[in-house]
């Protein structure tokens, strides 16, 4: 028998009818596909009530599909635990090289100090992106398929 160990619980209102053990978003509703959650619906809950969410901990999910022991897992479409397989490895970065030039100025504010690009290029902006897929745990149970209760550490 597998077994939760939540560390925190928050509610919030509910926009559905929905099962317990699948990722809820921000706004109430299940997950979207690899979004970050909110956390685990931990009781069946009717559409307009208030839910209670495990947001810390480890709690029990339903997987989407295979997943490793250890993986990260993202929600899918369905908001159930799907291993992430978007992600940006070190081995992805290996080689690559950047230097700081040695007579700058004292940094004094975040425009002080150029920042080195990954191509090696000076800047002096940070810009970016969400990343493809949100981590929303880790599995310490693997699933040989769909719809298995797995626990996962929430992050």
């Amino acid at each position: 028998m597998k077994t939760e160990q939540i560390t925190l619980i928050t509610s919030i209102a509910i926009g559905a009818d929905l099962s317990k053990n699948l990722f809820i978003g921000f706004d109430g509703n299940l997950c979207s596909a690899n979004a970050k959650s909110l956390g685990v619906l931990n009781a069946d809950t009717n559409s307009g009530e208030e839910a209670p969410i495990a947001v810390s901990g480890i709690a029990l999910v339903y997987s989407g599909s295979a997943v490793t022991k250890g993986s990260p897992v993202v929600s899918d479409a369905d908001a159930k635990a799907v291993p992430a397989s978007n992600l940006i490895v070190a081995s992805d970065i290996s080689g690559v090289t950047g230097s700081i030039p040695t007579d700058t100025t004292a940094v004094l504010s975040d425009a002080a100090q150029p920042v080195v690009t990954l191509s090696g290029d000076v800047v002096n902006t940070i810009s970016g992106s969400v990343p493809a897929q949100a981590i929303n745990g880790y599995a310490l149970d693997a699933a040989s398929a769909a719809d298995e209760l797995i626990r996962i550490k929430l992050v």
